[in-house]
């Protein structure tokens, strides 16, 4: 659904600025406030509805944990705090990230509001993976008037379940958090840096790298079974802490979970931002995003994983040139750059 407005978007100097409403969740490294910051500094007005605080905040948010009738009831409430929101603010766009607990009626109601302006979705996950979906995220897609997904692979998915329209729209970074970090004096304490959550694949992945010095910082590693536990340094860092950790290896690892096969993650753009060189699941959305063995290396095995561990740390100057050469690949592929992508889809006038 293309829809054409008669303001700049782009132009700072406009007298009357556009204005956006984004329902998520924010906090200091969240997408919500990645995406919040990058529209603002294209000059357009942003308000903030943060879904879960409004959620934690309910009286029934105590009880919750026991009852899923509860759980419905807070999102009902929720639903209809953001339908104030959308009346008092009246915003030119509605975008609704991930949206896992956002009611179909919310969604017409607000549409009433709205008229012609539009109603959109970025989802960082896939809605038909358990783990983060729900009935009404999935009831919800013909609701919106289009989709933005990460993943290609899931444009045909979106159609079929009644979606109005369904984009690419890759991830990007944010140059406020992932940014080049100095390398350490000295010889690298560690041969390789992860930061990510704890599953059973990337267990039993990391766990194969003998031989190897890994750090690894992530939420639910205390119940890992396989790997060192001198490896483990800690919970999930986000933002600019995680960017720092980096700098303790002169290899970082993306490790992509089961719904990213063939596909890419956050993680795809965020590593080489930072100018350090990423050694990251072998796929075909990353091996067209960039160049393997020149701008980034990748992996189809442990075994394969390890021998590139290894000979990028014995040879320090071509991990180097890797992390230059990453760095250079990403560092216009910014959310700034992602929100005018998503504002040209949707047909505002240049």
């Amino acid at each position: 659904m293309a829809i054409t407005l008669c303001a700049a978007y782009h132009c700072p100097s406009t007298e009357v600025k556009m204005k956006i409403l984004i329902s998520g969740s924010f906090w200091h490294g969240s997408l919500e406030e990645s995406y919040a910051q990058a529209f603002e500094s294209i000059g357009w007005t942003v308000f903030r509805f943060d879904w879960d605080q409004h959620a934690q905040s309910h009286p029934l948010a105590q009880m919750a944990f026991c009852e899923k009738l509860l759980r419905t009831r807070i999102a009902d409430g929720v639903g209809k705090r953001l339908l104030s929101e959308v009346q008092t603010w009246q915003p030119d766009l509605l975008l609704i990230i991930k949206g896992k607990f956002v009611y179909p009626v919310v969604l017409r109601e607000a549409k009433k509001i709205l008229g012609d302006r539009p109603i959109v979705n970025f989802n960082p996950d896939s809605p038909w993976e358990r783990e983060n979906s729900s009935s009404r995220l999935l009831r919800a897609i013909p609701e919106y008037d289009a989709h933005f997904t990460w993943n290609s692979h899931l444009i045909s998915r979106f159609l079929s379940e009644g979606a109005k329209s369904a984009t690419y729209l890759p991830f990007a970074h944010d140059p406020t958090l992932h940014f080049p970090v100095p390398e350490r004096e000295g010889k690298a304490r560690f041969d390789a840096v992860f930061a990510g959550t704890c599953s059973a694949q990337r267990d039993k992945l990391l766990s194969r790298l003998v031989g190897c010095k890994i750090a690894i910082w992530g939420n639910g590693w205390d119940q890992s079974r396989l790997v060192p536990r001198e490896w483990l340094m800690g919970k999930a860092v986000y933002g600019e802490d995680s960017t720092r950790l980096l700098a303790l290896a002169p290899v970082a690892l993306n490790i992509l979970r089961p719904q990213n096969d063939g596909s890419h993650n956050m993680r795809t753009f965020e590593i080489p931002a930072t100018r350090h060189a990423m050694l990251t699941t072998r796929s075909n959305e990353q091996s067209l995003l960039f160049a393997e063995g020149v701008e980034i290396e990748c992996y189809a095995s442990p075994e394969e994983l390890l021998e590139k561990i290894l000979a990028l740390n014995r040879d320090p100057d071509r991990a180097r040139q890797i992390a230059l050469a990453g760095y250079e690949r990403v560092r216009e592929e910014t959310y700034a750059k992602r929100a005018r992508t998503m504002l040209d889809v949707l047909g505002f006038a240049k």
